[in-house]
This record gives C-alpha cells, sequence and structure tokens, in this order.
C-alpha cells in the first residue's frame, strides 16, 4: 500500500517532499477559502515533478463564488501530466466531467458514512448488544457500509468515469470495502482524523471573531482545538475542532492496514495539519516505518 501526505501549503509539500512517501496531495480537503491561487498551484505541481512524485489536487466544498475559482484553475490543471483531482462538491465534480484529462477522485463530502458518528456502539448496546434484534441486524449493517455501497451510488459514479475514492479509517466498515474494489474503485483511507461533522460556515473562524470568510486570517495553519465537555467526557469521547470541521482522533495499526491491503486498497493519506502535529519528513517517514507503509 503507498502513502500519500495531504498538505494544504507549500512549507508543508516541501516537508512532504522531503520524506519517503510514494505521492503527494495540495489543497484544503474542507475550506474553500484555502484554495490555492493559480500561482500556488503552478509551483506545487513544479516541486512536485521535480521530486518525481505523482500530484493530487484537493478541493473542498464550494459556494457559488468557490466554485467559479475552481472554474478558473481547471485549464490550467488541464495543461498538467497525470494530475487527478479529488472533489468534496457535486458541482465541482460535474465541472471536472468536461475535463477528460483529469482523474476524478471522489472526496470524503460526497460519501454518506454512518459510521462516522461517534455514537455508535451506544446505538448498537441500546439495539440488542451480543444478541441482535432485528433493529441491531439493521442497525450493524448500516453502520457497516457507505454510500457507494449501494447498486445507484455505485453506478452513477462509475457513469461519471470517478475512478478513486477517499474514505476513513473506521475499521468496522472495512469489509466493505472488497465489494467497492471489485467494482473498480482504487480506495484510499484517511489515517488518524474521522470527521465528526463539517459546516460551510466555519467553527473556529467564528470562536476566534474573525469578521469574514474573506478577511480570514488562517487561523487554521496553525492553530487547532480540543472539545471537552461533561457530557463527552462521561461518553468516553474527545472531539477536536480544525477549521470547519470537528474529528475524532483513531490510532492506525500495522495489523489493520495488512488487512486493508489484502481487501485490495491501494492508497493510505496521511494529512499534514495542526492536528496530526505532523510537520516534517522526519515524522512521515516515523509513520510510514511504524504502520510498515515504508
Amino acid at each position: 500500500m503507498k502513502l500519500s501526505v495531504q498538505a494544504n501549503n507549500l512549507e508543508l509539500l516541501k516537508e512532504a517532499l522531503g520524506s519517503n512517501c510514494h505521492s503527494v496531495r495540495f489543497g484544503s480537503e474542507f475550506c474553500e477559502q484555502l484554495l490555492a491561487s493559480r500561482e500556488e498551484l503552478e509551483k506545487a505541481y513544479e516541486m512536485t515533478r521535480q521530486a518525481s512524485r505523482a500530484f493530487t489536487f484537493v478541493t473542498p466544498r464550494f459556494s457559488n463564488a468557490g466554485i467559479e475559482k475552481l472554474r478558473e484553475l481547471l485549464p490550467l490543471l488541464d495543461r498538467m501530466k497525470e494530475v487527478s483531482v479529488v472533489v468534496n462538491d457535486f458541482g465541482a465534480l460535474r465541472l471536472v466531467e468536461h475535463h477528460p484529462d483529469l482523474c476524478l477522485h471522489l472526496g470524503r463530502h460526497l460519501i454518506t458514512v454512518p459510521a462516522r458518528s461517534p455514537w455508535v456502539d451506544t446505538h448498537m448496546d441500546m439495539a440488542g448488544g451480543g444478541s441482535l434484534s432485528v433493529r441491531g441486524e439493521w442497525l450493524r449493517d448500516l453502520y457497516a457500509t457507505t454510500s457507494l455501497n449501494y447498486e445507484g451510488t455505485m453506478a452513477l459514479y462509475r457513469e461519471l468515469d470517478c475512478q478513486g475514492v477517499d474514505l476513513d479509517w473506521i475499521p468496522r466498515m472495512f469489509p466493505a470495502l472488497s465489494s467497492l474494489v471489485q467494482r473498480g474503485f482504487r480506495i484510499a483511507i484517511h489515517l488518524y482524523l474521522v470527521p465528526v461533522t463539517f459546516t460551510r460556515k466555519c467553527h473556529m473562524a467564528r470562536f476566534l471573531g474573525e469578521e469574514s470568510p474573506e478577511s480570514c486570517s488562517k487561523p487554521c495553519l496553525h492553530r487547532a482545538f480540543s472539545l471537552e465537555n461533561e457530557v463527552l467526557t462521561e461518553a468516553g469521547l474527545r472531539f477536536l475542532l480544525w477549521g470547519n470541521a470537528v474529528f475524532r482522533y483513531v490510532e492506525p495499526s500495522s495489523k489493520d492496514i495488512a488487512v486493508l491491503e489484502e481487501l485490495g486498497v491501494s492508497e493510505a493519506v496521511l494529512t499534514m495539519n495542526p492536528l496530526t502535529r505532523i510537520d516534517s519528513a522526519d515524522k512521515i517517514n516515523e509513520i510510514m516505518s511504524r504502520l510498515g507503509l515504508s
């Protein structure tokens, strides 16, 4: 299984390219205010080609204004060679569809994953625990799959020539990945951070008193927060706030990496950000070694 490192600025990208990772991703998965400029995109692509790595451009969900910014970047991406684009917005998907030289990759925003809920185990216990009731069996199946496991969803995205898909590190749904691989999807699993919820309006910007998205000082480039209250503490949960997304932290293991490889999963994604605290080539290499990805 190859490791891709995801970075949303040129400084982190430079560190990623200095590591032993197999490929890099450049861009923001969650915030359109972090969408790369034309100059940043050109520089990122140039750095990646010089390092002989595969290049993927990551895009978030968009407002109407954001879609227009993406539209302006697509001709530039078209002129680049062997570029994949992660799309997290259906409007963006429709735009990229008209650029057949770009390899379409579905982002996590476009896939519904019930098991992202932090209350899965609570729901399962309430439904019957070990001796599952009819409702318990339904919940078990629900939490073991994604929206992409339904025939209609698979057909839709295959018709749009989507070749890859991003999913979360949720071991209870790993067995369901084999059917996606068999249908021709290249699966990439994000390490460590499972999104609990995300919004267009930035939680962090509101908390820090940013006046507007357009003038945001981008505190998410260097800050993140741990969310704590009595309810979460009693439930044994810890949520993490980064920008407009709330995550829970899940520690990956080399044993589960081996399971994923047997299922045909081809890529693990490691994001450099203040939550993972991964900001150097050495830290990337250490994780690769520990998880058996080197």
